[in-house]
């Protein structure tokens, strides 16, 4: 891992991480950080860990398994103006985003996260992608053109 790609998987950890304090604070009931074993912010990190690394592993397995190329005939891109590669890649990490999320809710006596339902699931994936799009520009993750 080059110094790069270690500065964008940081900010990708930190978006993520602010992602799930900020919930935690606005959607108070909704969304819970911490347990008797975690502390709440020690439970953001380790959930927005959780989220990085299954951002960080699925784009190559995305392009290896050959999924790409059908990725390109998803017509997102008319639906919300954007270029068919960013639409695209966005619906995948949306997905993504949504089993993780659901994954580490569900293992909340281990991460710390509690979510009340699977709307509140939903919200904070496609915050996360939003924030995870933001740093992608930001830093230079995602090409610009």
């Amino acid at each position: 891992m080059n110094q790069k790609q270690l500065v964008n998987f940081l900010g990708f950890w930190v978006a993520n991480t602010v992602v799930f304090l900020l919930a935690s604070v606005i959607f108070g009931g909704n969304v819970v950080l911490g347990n008797d074993k975690l502390s709440g912010p020690m439970a953001a990190i380790l959930s927005g860990l959780i989220l990085t690394v299954a951002g960080a592993l699925i784009a190559p397995a995305v392009e290896k398994s050959g999924f790409k190329k059908s990725l390109q005939g998803l017509d997102l891109a008319n639906t919300f103006g954007l270029k068919i590669k960013d639409a695209s890649w966005a619906g995948v990490f949306l997905i993504v985003n949504v089993v993780t999320i659901w994954v580490v809710k569900r293992l909340a006596i281990v991460t710390g996260l509690g979510i009340s339902s699977v709307l509140w699931v939903l919200m904070l994936a496609a915050l996360a992608t939003l924030a995870q799009w933001g740093v992608a520009k930001a830093t230079g993750a995602m090409p610009k053109k």
